[in-house]
């Protein structure tokens, strides 16, 4: 297998074996920069072009064929630093995928559509190619925006974790890096589980402490990622429930995903909603607020990925004051007036290395929440990814998601269970 595929398949076998056909074929994520020059039609330095990209090779039904799924982002300035301006590329469609005799090129010829001055130009000629698990070279069809990015490619690089990825990867998506697996139930014992209808026709995972009768425990409102309310999450919550709190973990779907295509279609539909899904939340603070066994005034909300943008986009319009709000690499919200919303501290955990919440926007929202005297804990792990948390992720980080949990035990701590 090449090197490549070796970043893009983990150690999952793919469709050619030692000997065989070494074309992409399992899901996840690759990725890299765009660092390049563009030259003008006398050879001199005329653009510098910068900005990333990320790349999914997923299977199909046909080998030869797999499904790519790419992005990217590049800004262009003149040398002199004018003309300043960004475009995207998306919605690729390959049509012909090839690999060189000793497999250390693949070369993705296909259309994309292209952000420009004048609007978005559907079917650009577009081709990629990948030498060495080093470099991307993207030749944008010139006769199609008018050689705007040059007759040549435009080059860039993979990152240094997509160039030495390991690690198994399943049905993953490119942005969140994490699988639907790990369907394993831990049942941990001292534990109450139940199944709860806590808003309109939404169930939820409701887990606490056996020995809490009686008691007004500290309480936290659980978000899935973007797979749904699957056993992990509900594995969470009760290692969460261990530690003295009543967790209710939400369902904003109504059902649990297992491909990436269902699990977009998902979240887009929430986010397409978004009053939708913060009554749900709402409805959660609700339910556990009128339990017995709950403090009311001591209710957090924690949530990954997809379920830490919900819980941010919740702690601007909650109905009830929380006791915390903890964000695990979730999109954000940085403008200052909006933040000023949340009346309560803030943790926020995030990587380096995540190209989907770059680490100029998390700077952006620690000083957001500094500019409305707003208690926050901000960590940026350093040479991790999105999703790092997820153990069933290729972008699974051990060492920084204990420190980051023991991190989130002591906030929840002082913020919360503490009287």
């Amino acid at each position: 297998m090449s090197a490549l595929l070796i970043a893009a398949a983990g150690k999952g076998l793919a469709y050619g074996q030692a000997g065989g056909d070494e074309r992409a074929t399992l899901p996840s994520p690759l990725r890299g920069q765009v660092s390049s020059v563009q030259m003008d039609a006398d050879g001199n330095p005329e653009w510098i072009q910068s900005g990333i990209w990320v790349m999914r090779l997923s299977p199909t039904d046909d080998p030869d064929m797999p499904e790519v799924n790419l992005v990217s982002r590049i800004a262009m300035v003149m040398l002199n630093g004018s003309a300043m301006h960004t475009h995207r590329i998306f919605n690729f469609e390959l049509s012909n995928y090839a690999v060189n005799g000793n497999g250390t090129v693949h070369t993705f010829e296909g259309t994309a559509t292209v952000t420009m001055r004048e609007g978005p130009v559907a079917d650009v000629p577009l081709v990629i190619e990948i030498a060495n698990n080093s470099v991307i070279a993207m030749s944008i069809g010139p006769d199609r925006v008018d050689s705007h990015f040059g007759t040549g490619p435009v080059y860039g690089t993979l990152s240094e974790r997509s160039q030495n990825a390991t690690k198994a990867a399943t049905g993953r998506d490119m942005a969140h890096g994490t699988s639907p697996a790990n369907n394993t139930s831990v049942q941990l014992e001292g534990l109450t589980r139940e199944s709860v209808q806590y808003h309109s026709n939404s169930t939820g995972y409701l887990v606490y402490p056996e020995d809490g009768a009686g008691s007004r425990l500290p309480a936290v409102v659980m978000v899935h990622e973007w797979w749904g309310l699957n056993q992990n999450i509900k594995n969470m919550a009760e290692t969460l429930a261990k530690e003295g709190y009543v967790v209710l973990a939400v369902d904003l779907y109504g059902e649990v995903a297992t491909e990436p295509g269902r699990a977009q279609e998902l979240a887009g539909s929430v986010r397409n909603n978004q009053q939708a899904a913060i009554d749900n939340l709402n409805g959660a603070v609700a339910h556990l607020s009128s339990l017995s066994t709950v403090n009311s005034s001591k209710i957090a909300t924690l949530g990954w990925c997809f379920g830490g943008g919900q819980t941010m986009q919740h702690a601007l319009s909650a109905q009830q004051p929380l006791a915390a709000t903890v964000i695990y690499y979730g999109n954000l919200v940085t403008d200052e007036q909006q933040v000023a919303k949340i009346k309560w501290p803030v943790m926020g955990v995030f990587g380096s290395e995540d190209q989907s919440i770059p680490v100029a926007t998390v700077d952006e929202f620690r000083a957001a929440l500094d500019a409305n005297n707003i208690t926050n804990e901000v960590y940026v792990y350093e040479g991790v990814g999105h999703a790092f948390a997820n153990p069933s992720g290729d972008n699974y980080a051990p060492d920084e998601t204990k420190d980051a949990w023991e991190k989130t035990l002591d906030f929840l701590g002082r913020h919360v269970r503490a009287a």
